[in-house]
């Protein structure tokens, strides 16, 4: 048996909200979450990096604030 991975994104916003938990993912084999956000970018995903610092913020079409990117 074998297994793979498959990164996904799970949208973090909106900013100041409970996550709306809108996901993504490649349809095609992807090694690694930062090659992903490049995918998704062209769809409209965004990534932010946390106010203070920490972990990255993924945000989906409908979260991502209008007019950055």
């Amino acid at each position: 048996m074998t297994a793979d991975h498959y990164p996904t994104l799970v949208c973090d916003g909106p900013a100041g909200g409970k996550p709306c938990g809108a996901e993504t993912h490649s349809p095609t084999r992807i090694d690694n979450h930062t090659a992903l956000r490049v995918l998704r970018r062209a769809d409209g995903w965004r990534t932010r990096r946390r106010d203070g610092g920490g972990p990255l913020l993924d945000l989906c079409p409908d979260c991502a604030p209008p007019g950055r990117s």
